[in-house]
């Protein structure tokens, strides 16, 4: 099918394929060959900060296997796996835009399920509502 398309492409059309092809092969052997040559001489800037990204993960999850050390996980502050610690559930305080409510950032998706009546707890909300309209 293709022997086909191709007689009936121009001559220069082929030509200028033929070229386009021989072009982008020296270009992948030329990049090709370079990576290789920094390789194998070690000349890889990154490679020093991706060794240290592996190491430090390792030690992350030898640190999360061991029982012993489950004391950390419930601290105030975790520590992640390039060393820096975070505290479990952020603090910081946002204003809800549906009801105006401060909430603290780490509840602040479940609030406005429930504060815009969205999702799973939706249901539970208009029920609760619908009962204590039908009281009055």
């Amino acid at each position: 099918m293709s022997a086909s398309r191709e007689d009936n492409t121009s001559p220069d059309a082929q030509l200028s394929s033929h070229f386009f092809g021989d072009l982008l092969d020296s270009i992948i052997v030329d990049i090709a060959s370079e990576c290789h040559r920094i390789a194998k001489l070690g000349l890889d800037r990154n490679l020093e900060d991706e060794e240290e990204e592996l190491r430090r993960s390792t030690q992350a999850r030898v640190r999360a296997a061991d029982p012993s050390n489950s004391g950390e996980t419930n601290s105030k502050y975790v520590v992640d796996i390039f060393g820096q610690t975070h505290p479990a559930v952020a603090n910081e305080i946002f204003d809800c835009m549906n009801c105006g409510r401060s909430i603290m950032a780490g509840r602040f998706a479940p609030h406005l399920e429930k504060c815009m009546g969205k999702g799973r707890k939706a249901r539970l909300k208009a029920a609760r509502s619908s009962t204590t309209a039908q009281n009055r």
